[in-house]
């Protein structure tokens, strides 16, 4: 107590934007409560989500790389067009578009897949 009667309070510093201390959440797990355990299908469901994720990226990768091939081989060796500066702008705007056409097939093959994952793994376990 100070002289004055009011009580002496000691503040400590917030170690966090959220106003908790950012340490006691280390080890420890969320309010939700214990931690719940996977089944054997949400195992197997995650696993071929990843894989089908892979999968998707694999493929968008090739279409890209297979697009900006095809644009190269016919305009450069086909058509025997040289390489023009100010065209430029041009050739990034192709391969551009070759890049969303990528992220477009990457977007659907995952959401598409996931479907096919729960169905395949409904298969597998009714066995």
């Amino acid at each position: 107590k100070r002289q004055d009667g009011a009580v002496a309070m000691e503040m400590q510093p917030l170690k966090s934007a959220e106003g908790g201390d950012s340490g006691d959440t280390q080890g420890t797990r969320p309010r939700g409560g214990p931690k719940k355990e996977k089944s054997v299908l949400q195992a197997k469901l995650t696993q071929l989500a990843v894989q089908i994720g892979k999968a998707g990226l694999a493929m968008s990768a090739v279409t890209v790389i297979i697009l900006v091939l095809y644009f190269v081989i016919e305009t450069f060796v086909v058509q025997g067009r040289p390489w023009v500066a100010e065209c430029a702008p041009v050739y990034v705007q192709y391969w551009v578009k070759f890049f969303i056409i990528g992220v477009t097939v990457l977007v659907v093959a995952v959401p598409e897949g996931l479907p096919l994952a729960v169905t395949i793994s409904l298969a597998y376990s009714v066995k």
